[in-house]
């Protein structure tokens, strides 16, 4: 599978642009995406007319609002964004974020109290049913919330549509190590599960096995690929 260096903006082609400068000024300490992360989706976006972006793990909005950002400079498009409703105590939160760089109106928030998987069943039962030609994948972790939700994402996406896996190779274990406090959370998983990165399982074995093209791995711990037309 090819793996990607990840070129200086410059080298792109791409420029930093005041909407997206805009998110960056306002909140700079705010997790989790970067502006880089951010250039290249708009990337992207850009050369594929991508205008219908689903968001899987909203947490405070920063990728929301860099997301919307982009559809507002092309002056089209609608993020979707999924969440638990705890993703609300934040401060600032999703809304909060939006409404100060003016971009409510271009993002759908669609929270439930425990897991995003029931708010995919929900798109999934609607008529008609909502269509994405993007996904970000930022959420769950773990092989079950993972393969679950990129199981009913997939049929979601419209073909050709393009999906981003961050977080490759994210464990329970480094989780631990960064904040002890979630430790706790972690003692039903067996070692194997806590040192596994299992968002690359998801990657390696369902993604592939859907049949998605264009997989590669950026450097920056992403995992890029179209589904098949």
């Amino acid at each position: 599978m090819p793996v990607a260096n990840d070129p200086p903006v410059a080298a792109l082609g791409l420029e930093t642009t005041r909407m997206l400068s805009r998110v960056s000024e306002r909140f700079p300490h705010l997790k989790y995406m970067r502006p880089s992360q951010a250039e290249f989706i708009r990337s992207l976006v850009n050369k594929h007319g991508l205008k219908s972006l689903l968001e899987l793990g909203t947490f405070q909005g920063k990728g929301t609002a860099y997301l919307a950002s982009i559809l507002e400079e092309r002056g089209e498009g609608m993020v979707t964004t999924l969440d638990r409703e705890q993703c609300l105590e934040h401060k600032p939160n999703v809304r909060d974020v939006l409404a100060e760089l003016g971009l409510s109106h271009r993002v759908d928030i669609r929270l439930h109290k425990r897991s995003f998987t029931m708010t995919l069943m929900k798109m999934l039962e609607e008529a008609p049913r909502p269509m994405f030609d993007f996904c970000y994948f930022d959420g769950a972790h773990t092989w079950d919330g993972t393969g679950f939700c990129f199981l009913l994402t997939d049929k979601l996406l419209k073909p050709g549509a393009w999906i981003i896996f961050d977080d490759l190779d994210w464990t329970l274990a480094k989780s631990a190590q960064i904040n002890p406090g979630r430790a706790k959370n972690y003692t039903q998983y067996t070692d194997e599960e806590v040192n596994m990165a299992q968002v690359r399982k998801v990657w390696e074995i369902l993604v592939k096995d859907t049949g998605y093209i264009n997989m590669s791995e950026s450097r920056r711990g992403w995992g890029v690929a179209q589904k098949p037309f």
